[in-house]
This record gives structure tokens, sequence and C-alpha cells, in this order.
């Protein structure tokens, strides 16, 4: 039998926490909770003072949190603060590798130029190294970057830089973090090229919007290659992603699921789908496979 549970006589000092915070609680995480109420305690909103004493992963998550609760109300900037002193570290470009007592900082370096297949010259790696002491990238996360960006062909640690920043609004922190962002992105490349055979063009052609558009089908919508090409064999002439996002999208707005349901719903079936090429008969005016589906999303822009 489960223990029931009762509150206990309050002991110590209280904290008064305001109902925003318990109005927010379904849809934030525990860290940005911890956020709040370490500020209410100390009254301090110092991002490194923050991560220190809550074990955040890094400054970066407190200023996360912090944000947040900014934009929700709770926090407001200080217009009367003085502004904050900047921390005291070198800049990249004066960082004195053989001065740095830290054996990551070898593995790092070695590792990098051995991902990218070339050496690195001085200044590139003050900049690896600032990344790794100054804006706390993991050393695993910085090498798991480096081997990526390899693989794009982009073999630069401006390259590098540039992609953290995609990993950082992604939410990646760690090693495993940056796994699993990686998986993800691979999943999302096999989608892609799989789209583009059915499509009849080359991966690289595609566009943003619709590489985001091809993992949306699959990840949000959970469509498979089978409802593309059915989706393909409505779209007659318009063979577009757009076009076939539109189809897609009402198939799901209607409950079609799969393809039966879909043949099921239109007037085309399996047989005449692949005997012979002829156009089905008219349909009415509301028929969801005769539509203008370039007109249904014309409020969406492409990148």
């Amino acid at each position: 039998m489960a223990t029931i549970y009762k509150l206990a006589a309050l002991g110590g000092d209280t904290v008064a926490v305001p109902r925003l915070i318990f109005s927010h609680l379904p849809r934030v995480d525990g860290d940005t909770v911890r956020v709040a109420l370490y500020v209410l305690d100390k009254n301090c909103t110092d991002p490194r003072a923050i991560a220190r004493d809550l074990g955040l992963k890094s400054i970066e998550a407190a200023n996360r949190a912090l944000q947040y609760w900014s934009g929700a109300g709770l926090l407001e900037p200080d217009r009367g603060a003085p502004a904050a002193a900047a921390p005291e570290q070198k800049p990249a470009a004066e960082i004195d590798l053989a001065a740095v007592n830290d054996p990551y900082v070898a593995v790092l370096c070695e590792e990098a130029q051995t991902a990218f297949g070339k050496a690195l010259g001085r200044s590139d790696l003050q900049r690896l190294v600032g990344l790794y002491l100054n804006e706390g990238w993991q050393p695993d996360v910085l090498l798991l970057c480096c081997a990526e960006v390899a693989r794009q062909g982009r073999r630069t640690v401006g390259a590098v830089s540039r992609e953290l920043g995609r990993w950082r609004e992604a939410g990646v922190e760690t090693g495993e973090d940056a796994e699993r962002y990686l998986r993800q992105v691979k999943q999302r490349e096999e989608w892609c090229a799989e789209a583009a055979r059915l499509f009849g063009v080359e991966p690289q052609t595609l566009t943003r919007w619709e590489c985001r558009a091809i993992a949306r089908w699959h990840e949000e919508w959970h469509f498979g290659a089978d409802m593309i090409e059915e989706a393909l064999l409505r779209a007659d002439a318009h063979r577009t992603v757009r076009y076939v996002d539109g189809i897609l999208r009402s198939w799901r707005s209607q409950g079609l699921t799969n393809v039966k349901a879909v043949r099921g719903k239109g007037a085309l079936s399996p047989a005449n789908i692949l005997a012979t090429g002829r156009q089905p008969a008219k349909q009415p005016a509301r028929d969801l496979f005769n539509r203008n589906w370039n007109a249904v999303f014309d409020d969406e822009t492409e990148e």
C-alpha cells in the first residue's frame, strides 16, 4: 500500500514564492525552477554564481533560465546597476598554449588536427582552446563538433565556432547532448536523401525550408516514404515539396495516417494507380485531391 503524506510543520526561515512560478511549472524543467528559487532566496542573479552553487552544466544554462524568467515577468533589467565587469580572461589570440596547465588542452589540439586531417596554425589552435577555456565548451563536445564539420568538408576552427552556435541553440551542452543531436542530424539527412530520390532531384538542391518540411513529415506527422509517394501520385505535375506538404498537411488534419485510409477516401485505387496513367474522373470542387495546394500555404515563406 502506498504511503500517504501530509505537509510537515514548517521550521526555520521561509521564502515567499510568487504564484507566477507555480503557473509556469507545467512548461519548465527542473533547472529553470531551481534558478528561480535560488534567485528568490539569495537575491542573486549572477549566472556564474548560480551555475556554481546549483551545479548546472554551464553558465549558459543559468543565463537561459534568467532570460526565461525575465520574459515571464519574474525578473526585470536593473537599469541602475553598474555594468558588470568583464571576466578576467585572456582573449583566445593571447592564450599561451605552453603555459596552460591543463592536460585537456594538449589532447584537444592533437585530436582536432587529426579530425581535420591537417596541421592547424598557432592562431587557430589558440582560438580552439579559447572555445574550451573562455566559452566553457567541454573537450568531448568540441571534438565531436570538429569531426562533424570535417565530415561536411569545412575543416576550419571558424566553422567549428559557427556550428557550436547552432548546437547551443538546439540545447547541446554535454557530450551526450551532442551525440543525440548528431543522430538526429544523420536521420534527417537520410530522410532528405530518400525524399530527393522520390522527387527526382539531388539532395543538395533542397532548400532549408524543404529540409525542415521533410523532417516534419517524419518527426511530427509520422509519415513514411509510402505516404510521400502517394502524395506525389496526387500531385501529378506539381512535383514540389511545397505542394506535397500541402497534401500531407490536409491528410493529417483529416486523420488519414496511412495509404489504405487515403485511397479509401479518394477516387484513386491501387489498381488504377498502377495500371494506367489516366486522370481520375473529375471530382466535386471540395474534393481534397483536386485542390490548389500551393494556394493553401501562400502565407508560408521559404528561406
